[in-house]
C-alpha cells in the first residue's frame, strides 16, 4: 500500500465510512476507490481519471486535494518525452512511410500489367473454344451426307410401283354404294299437346303431353297479382303484372307448375307458343290456380 493509500483509507475509517458508503458519496465505483487505496493505479480508465477519483475521495473524506495529487506525482510521476527522442522518431516514420508507398506505387504497374496479360490469355481461350464447338457439328453432318446410299429401282420393283389399271366405272359406283351404310331414320318427336284434365273449385289442370319442357308467356292485360311455383317449391315469379307487360316462365324436367292468378280476366296464358283457354271463365271465377302437368299422358 502507497502512502497516498494509507492517508486515505486511514481517512476513510477515520469518518467512519465503508468503501460502500464512500461509493454511494463519490459515485465512485468501489474496485475503483480500493485500487486507489493499495496504489494499484495500473487498473484505472487513465490517467485523467487516476487525478479526478484522488482529488473526489480527498474531498469526501475531508483531505487537502492538491496536497493528495502532490502525493500521486511523487509515487507516480508521468513519463515526460524528451525533444530529441520526439524529433527523430516522427522523420524516421515518415521516411519508412514513404519507401513502402514508393515501393508501392513501383509494383503497380506490374500488378496492372500481369493483370492484362492474363484477361487477353483468356479471351482468346474463350474464342477459341467457340470457335471449335461451331465446327464440330458441320463436320458430323458432312460424315452423315457421305454415308447415304440410294436405292436404285430394279425391274420388279418398277411393276409393283406402278399404277393399276383403270377400273369400270359401274364397278366402283356398286362398290361405293355397297359400303355406304344405310341411312337411319329417326324417329320424330312427340308433338306437344295442352288439354284440360280435371277443375276442383279455384284449381285447374291442364294435361302436356309429348313433352317435359315448357315455355310459358304471361300478358298482362290488366292489372294482376300473379305467383309461379313447381312441384319442388321452386318459385319463379311472384309479382304484379302490369297492362302491357310481358314475363315468360321457362320449366323443364319437373312434374308440374302452378300459376295463382288473382285477376284472371288480366293475364292472358301461352304455352309452347299456343294460347290456354280457361276451362273456368274470368268472368265466373276472377281467382284462379292454373296448374300444367308436363310430360302427361305420354
Amino acid at each position: 500500500m502507497s502512502e497516498l493509500g494509507a492517508r486515505l483509507k486511514q481517512a476513510r475509517m477515520e469518518k467512519g465510512y465503508s468503501l460502500e458508503d464512500l461509493q454511494e458519496i463519490t459515485k465512485i465505483q468501489k474496485r475503483y476507490l480500493a485500487a486507489i487505496e493499495e496504489g494499484k493505479f495500473g487498473i484505472m480508465p487513465g490517467t485523467f481519471y487516476v487525478r479526478a477519483f484522488i482529488k473526489q475521495y480527498a474531498e469526501a473524506v475531508d483531505l487537502d486535494a492538491d496536497e493528495m495529487l502532490a502525493m500521486y506525482k511523487a509515487e507516480a510521476p508521468e513519463p515526460l518525452i524528451t525533444g530529441d527522442s520526439a524529433g527523430m522518431s516522427a522523420p524516421t516514420m515518415r521516411r519508412t512511410s514513404m519507401r513502402r508507398a514508393g515501393k508501392a506505387a513501383e509494383a503497380m504497374p506490374k500488378v496492372i500489367l500481369a493483370l492484362f496479360i492474363v484477361v487477353a490469355i483468356g479471351i482468346v481461350w474463350f474464342l477459341k473454344a467457340n470457335q471449335a464447338a461451331d465446327t464440330e457439328p458441320a463436320e458430323e453432318i458432312n460424315e452423315t451426307e457421305s454415308t447415304v446410299q440410294v436405292e436404285q429401282v430394279g425391274p420388279e420393283d418398277a411393276e409393283d410401283a406402278a399404277p393399276a389399271e383403270d377400273a369400270d366405272p359401274a364397278e366402283e359406283e356398286a362398290a361405293e354404294e355397297a359400303e355406304e351404310p344405310a341411312e337411319t331414320e329417326e324417329p320424330a318427336e312427340p308433338e306437344a299437346a295442352l288439354a284440360v284434365d280435371r277443375t276442383e273449385g279455384e284449381n285447374t289442370f291442364y294435361n302436356l303431353s309429348g313433352t317435359d319442357k315448357a315455355s310459358i308467356t304471361l300478358n298482362g292485360k290488366g292489372r294482376s297479382w300473379i305467383s309461379v311455383t313447381d312441384n319442388t317449391g321452386k318459385q319463379y315469379l311472384s309479382k304484379s303484372l302490369e297492362n302491357g307487360q310481358t314475363e315468360t316462365i321457362e320449366a323443364q324436367g319437373v312434374q308440374w307448375l302452378r300459376f295463382r292468378i288473382g285477376y284472371v280476366p288480366g293475364v292472358e296464358i301461352t304455352v309452347n307458343g299456343s294460347p290456354l283457354t280457361y276451362a273456368v271463365p274470368g268472368t265466373d271465377r276472377v281467382t284462379q290456380n292454373i296448374i300444367i302437368q308436363l310430360g302427361a299422358a305420354q
